[in-house]
């Protein structure tokens, strides 16, 4: 797994292998940094073609609540469309942050989301929903 950006609230890293993301949301985010991490992802996903992401948000402190519509609709619709099929998300342990979480899903209608309490159940999901080989 090969580290592509790291900065104190938002790690991304690459696994190329399965061709997925590992994003690492931490602390507290604004709709400025919600946006920016949000860019650097698909950034990172046009670089690396990767066709799936674990997103893990256990840490955020939280929630997104001003970006909520935006990442459901906006942002995971540029995902799909950059070819990303399935989002396995591990859910906060903060309750607003989970709450925003399941607004953010009621937008969103492809790619396929699920959500987690752990990382371990998140990537066994994530390899058992592979569309590409």
């Amino acid at each position: 797994m090969q580290t592509l950006f790291d900065i104190p609230g938002l790690t991304i890293a690459h696994d190329p292998i399965n061709k997925w993301l590992y994003v690492t949301w931490r602390g507290e985010h604004s709709e400025e940094s919600s946006m920016a991490g949000c860019a650097m992802i698909l950034n990172k996903v046009r670089q690396t073609k990767s066709t799936a992401i674990l997103n893990d948000s256990s840490q955020v402190l939280d929630g997104w609540s001003e970006v909520v519509r935006w990442i459901g609709q906006e942002f995971f619709q540029a995902l799909a469309d950059n070819g990303i099929q399935a989002i396995a998300w591990v859910a906060s342990q903060n309750w607003p942050a989970r709450i925003d979480i399941e607004r953010v899903l009621s937008y969103a209608t492809r790619p396929l989301v699920d959500t987690f309490e752990e990382v371990e159940s998140a990537y066994s999901w994530l390899k058992t929903n592979r569309v590409i080989k």
